[in-house]
């Protein structure tokens, strides 16, 4: 699929500026220009993040009640629960607040719900913890849209919220604190934490206020909050900024013997870990086993103190998340025949995918969805049927059609669901499907145009790769780390001459490169991820490349490697 090359401007003399500025190529003041980086100031503060200091924990609306509250509970010896999500950035969260709160001397117990509970707190789960003699909740990374649940709990439990989610309509009234940077009337400049995040900024204020250690030096669990920050995609500036680039350097040497053991597993144990890594082989992991089993495995994992049985975990995750693959595969083989099927009948006139499947794994289909979309751009939705009453929905769009805004005008065929622009999910009766697809292709067919279906690359700048050099290459890694609102910097080549093509990864799915320097001084290696198909097309003829350049280290060897986005 061709896609549209949108070339971003910039001044030239501004650029120079900032070069001559900085002491860093032109290619390099480009990429921070077009990022907004315009003054020296600004540029330190984002190529050195780790100096910028932490903010306040305390400038968090809701914290000094949530401090006050725990430390009743820890001077008491109450029983405390903290209930988290089933995602990566729930796990995270729940173990950087237990670590914390058992470091403090406290009665700390873990909940986090099976995906067949739902999202959130659920008032069966809160009366169990009550009976069990737990007197104060804290939630992590979820419960800012759970009024109606802690107000039925709230004679007997304290509930405390952090969050990071939009509160609803309806305000938090029961609990006896809620942090969340995100509610109305919170002072906290930095409103991009993910809960991990919130949760490690709980930490640093318990530490401040209980043990009087300064914040600026408390970083205890920051790989974990790393990770999760990365893992939940949340923009990667600010002081989620500071967390990764400290975090990811202290990964190697975490003394979470969890994470340790999960690096080891992935095969980064002595690698220096980057966001690419975490996003595309820690990150996974973990949340292999809250789709497959229960993400109380998971938690279990950054909890345990016990090296062997970090091992025997991080190798069971690692078969879960291999198994995740070969589950996903399935689902997008059978989806695949699928679409095959719809372009027949239709001619080729396809402006949405709405696919059914029974059995399909509840918590893969999103993954196959998101695959349909990269491989089709179509907005597309994948459903699957268990009982054959009902059917739950996992969608994906394109950034031309907002998907939450779509499933508003026929919200009355929904159970529930729930979503924003470019992601959803939803349930509903499966008699309802057919009238279903047809509403929700309309829908499509009358808000998109041609161009729309045309994807687009934002690219920073047109530069060959042969002429990159280590140094270049070493001033991109300042950029990092690269993700949310802080991409991976983009360029483009046109009609680039490749050889030694090979199909590589044990899938066989990835296409290998190198692209010779016009002064025959060397060569420059080039990796496409899943584009395997096109190995003949590169090896032949001449091609237009979108990619981004990284250090490459092997057996001492410092080199560039090009990792192309197309």
């Amino acid at each position: 699929m061709r896609k549209k090359w949108i070339v971003k401007e910039s001044n030239p003399i501004e650029v120079r500026k900032i070069a001559e500025t900085l002491g860093v190529s032109e290619l390099t003041a480009k990429i921070l220009y077009q990022r907004g980086i315009r003054d020296a100031e600004s540029a330190k503060n984002f190529l050195e993040p780790e100096n910028a200091p932490f903010k306040d924990p305390f400038l968090i609306l809701g914290m000094t009640e949530a401090v006050e509250r725990i430390k009743k509970a820890l001077e008491n010896g109450e029983k405390i629960v903290v209930y988290g999500d089933y995602d990566v950035d729930g796990m995270s969260a729940s173990a950087i607040l237990i670590r914390t709160l058992r470091n403090l001397g406290g009665w700390v117990e873990s909940y986090i719900p099976d995906r067949s509970e739902g999202y959130g707190l659920n008032v069966p789960a809160l009366q169990r913890i009550s009976a069990d003699g737990a007197e104060l909740l804290i939630t992590v990374d979820c419960g800012i849209t759970n009024e109606k649940e802690i107000s039925a709990i709230k004679d007997v439990l304290d509930v405390i919220i952090t969050d990071h989610h939009l509160p609803a309509l309806e305000k938090i009234q029961s609990a006896v604190a809620v942090v969340n940077p995100n509610q109305k009337g919170c002072p906290y400049p930095d409103k991009n934490l993910c809960g991990a995040g919130v949760a490690f900024k709980l930490s640093q204020a318990l530490m401040q206020n209980l043990r009087g250690i300064d914040i600026q030096n408390y970083m205890t669990d920051i790989e974990i909050a790393a990770m999760a920050t990365v893992a939940d995609l949340v923009p990667l500036t600010g002081e989620n900024r500071k967390i990764v680039r400290i975090g990811l350097k202290k990964m190697r040497e975490t003394p979470c013997i969890g994470l340790k053991a999960l690096l080891s597993s992935a095969g980064l144990g002595n690698k220096k870990i980057s966001a690419g890594h975490v996003a595309f082989q820690i990150a996974p992991r973990l949340n292999s086993v809250g789709r497959l089993k229960t993400a109380r495995e998971g938690l279990k994992l950054l909890l345990t103190e016990d090296a062997e049985e970090a091992k025997i975990m991080a190798r069971q995750l690692e078969k879960m998340n291999q198994q995740r693959k070969d589950i996903e595969a399935k689902i997008l083989s059978a989806a695949e025949e699928k679409v095959r099927l719809m372009r027949e009948e239709r001619g080729g006139d396809l402006c949405s995918l709405v696919i059914a499947g029974t059995g399909w794994r509840e918590g893969v289909i999103g993954l196959t969805a998101s695959k349909l979309v990269e491989r089709y751009n179509l907005p597309t939705i994948i459903l699957t049927t268990s009982d054959g009453e009902f059917s739950r929905g996992s969608c994906r769009s394109i950034p031309a059609l907002h998907m939450k805004n779509a499933l508003d005008t026929m919200a009355e065929l929904f159970d529930n669901y729930g979503g924003h622009s470019q992601a959803a999910g939803f349930s509903m009766k499966t008699d309802k499907l057919e009238e279903f697809q047809r509403r929700f292709d309309e829908y499509v067919r009358a808000h998109l145009t041609d161009a729309d279906y045309i994807p687009k690359v934002k690219v920073d700048a047109i530069f060959q790769p042969s002429l990159m050099t280590m140094e270049i290459a070493e001033e991109f890694e300042k950029l990092e780390p690269c993700g949310v609102e802080n991409p991976a910097p983009i360029l483009a080549c046109r009609n680039v001459r490749c050889t030694d093509t090979r199909i590589i990864g044990s899938d066989r799915t990835h296409l290998s490169f190198d692209i010779p320097k016009e002064d025959f001084t060397g060569r420059v290696k080039a990796v496409a991820f899943g584009r395997a198909r096109y190995a003949a097309l590169v090896e032949n003829e001449p091609v237009d490349l979108t990619y981004y350049p990284a250090v490459d280290e092997w057996m001492g060897v410092r080199n560039v490697k090009c990792f192309v986005t197309n």
